[in-house]
């Protein structure tokens, strides 16, 4: 599933690239509006999804439940050189540490759950002009336990982002 959703995250951003170009202008973040394109798409796929479903067992929400799996989701915006975006200051580890803190979420989902998968699937953005970025993506990487990850690099209205997307169980 993470090549799919990849893949439908992407055809999402290419789709509505006039919407996405103002928030990566000012570095803002888009996760409300790109979950429920992602569920709106999976939905037409799947019809048992949910976004904001309720975890009981943990009183925890993850992002979207779809074809028995669940998916967190994040826009980190990052502070590196762009000509492309307004220059501001953006908490880069925090956001890192957030998508961490959401592969730790579903890592403590048991395994022996009914649910087939746990996904992780992120926008980090801008990318700037050299591969600083790297070194976050290695301490996510890191975290993520089947090692399958699915990443690909777009350039929207000059500025290149990156989506990451990957299983986490």
């Amino acid at each position: 599933m993470e090549k799919n959703l990849n893949e439908l995250i992407k055809s999402i951003l290419n789709k509505r690239k006039d919407l996405v170009g103002i928030a990566l202008l000012q570095r803002a973040k888009f996760e409300g509006w790109l979950k429920f394109e992602l569920a709106n798409e999976l939905k037409k796929m799947y019809a048992d999804t949910v976004v904001e479903y309720h975890l009981k067992k943990m009183n925890a929400h993850v992002d979207i439940y779809s074809n028995q799996s669940l998916i967190e989701l994040k826009t980190p915006n990052t502070s590196y050189n762009t000509n492309d975006c307004i220059n501001a200051k953006r908490p880069i580890t925090d956001n890192v540490n957030g998508i961490i803190n959401d592969i730790n979420k579903l890592k403590a989902v048991s395994p022996t759950s009914s649910y087939q998968g746990g996904y992780i699937a992120f926008v980090m953005f801008p990318l700037g002009k050299n591969e600083a970025y790297k070194t976050h993506i290695k301490k996510i990487a890191d975290n993520i336990c089947t090692g399958r990850i699915t990443e690909t690099i777009l350039t929207i209205n000059g500025v290149k982002i990156l989506i990451l997307t990957a299983k986490v169980f």
